[in-house]
């Protein structure tokens, strides 16, 4: 497939979306059909990846405010918590949504990997890659923080065009790239004008044709069965950058619809790995109602997110995805 650009690589999702995929795993397969986007980008029916509340008025968004306390005393050991915080609620006003718990927990992790990775603040570009991002949030975190980076968005075909059509409305500009081949990777990091690429999740192995300097996974790859959770670790690996980081933040256990069992301390992690951060995720382990007593702690740790940072050991590159031009 050439590489197809903005409206095309939309089109292409959209006549996709209900294609069968071989990176479903039985917990896909089960929701899959329980929503549906139309042309305009907007989701109808239920979207197990998270909702989107459309309650903006100053009531609400004053209660959320206040809600939201204890999430902002968490951004205090980050630098650039502010900087992050202004930037989620550009991304939900452009969304036109309200700023919620799920969109600051997205802050605070930029947040915390902008005061691990010194290379995020000191590059003027390079690429970064969201594996499952509901709705492109943290993709157009990472954009507006990061405008020179690209982010390569990967994620189930009806998921994907969601995450693109939102990631759209909330970015800094850029065209949008929808790949299929290592050629059309080389070919979209070559691009000026592109800074987001698509990526279907069967079509993931392209990925390792581009510099990925950082790789993120927030709570989407516990819904993944074990050989795609593997396949994924193997071309971040080999993705052509000297260094990868790696960050991923999910259940320590959970089972899915056919009784696989997908546990956290089980992926392929590798001892050549250098962990910077490896501990219960303060930020997702914390929920809020509007009910007293308003905040609740999970309190069964297997079912609280852990969260890891670690810089992966590499492979080599298969030779089919070197490239002089992303060198």
């Amino acid at each position: 497939m050439t590489l197809l650009i903005d409206d095309d690589a939309v089109a292409a999702l959209a006549t996709a979306a209900d294609v069968p995929e071989a990176s479903r795993s039985s917990y896909w397969e089960q929701h899959m059909a329980s929503f549906n986007v139309d042309d305009a980008g907007d989701l109808h029916g239920s979207n197990p990846a998270g909702t989107v509340s459309r309650k903006t008025g100053p009531l609400y968004t004053a209660a959320h405010w206040v809600l939201q306390w204890p999430y902002r005393c968490m951004g205090r050991d980050f630098p650039t918590f502010s900087e992050c915080q202004q930037l989620g609620r550009l991304v939900a006003r452009r969304q036109g949504r309200q700023f919620t718990g799920d969109m600051i927990r997205q802050v605070l992790t930029l947040a915390l990997l902008r005061h691990r990775l010194d290379h995020l603040e000191s590059a003027d570009d390079g690429v970064s890659c969201v594996i499952g991002d509901g709705y492109g949030v943290m993709s157009a975190l990472l954009r507006l923080a990061f405008p020179r980076r690209k982010v390569i968005l990967v994620n189930l075909t009806k998921v994907l065009l969601l995450d693109v059509m939102f990631a759209r409305r909330s970015g800094p500009g850029g065209c949008v790239a929808l790949v299929s081949s290592a050629e059309d990777m080389r070919a979209a990091v070559a691009r000026d004008d592109v800074g987001l690429i698509a990526v279907r999740a069967d079509d993931a192995p392209s990925i390792a044709a581009a510099p990925v300097d950082l790789a993120i996974n927030i709570v989407s790859m516990q819904e993944m069965d074990p050989p795609v959770i593997a396949g994924y670790f193997d071309v971040l690996r080999a993705a052509v950058a000297p260094e990868t980081a790696f960050y991923r933040c999910n259940k320590l256990s959970k089972t899915l619809p056919d009784s696989t069992e997908v546990r956290f301390h089980d992926y392929p992690w590798r001892a050549g790995d250098r962990i910077l951060v490896d501990e219960f995720s303060p930020w997702n382990g914390l929920v809020y109602s509007a009910r007293p007593p308003f905040w609740h702690v999970a309190k069964d740790k297997a079912r609280t997110a852990w969260h890891r940072l670690a810089w992966l050991e590499k492979d080599p590159a298969p030779d089919v995805f070197k490239s002089s031009a992303i060198a």
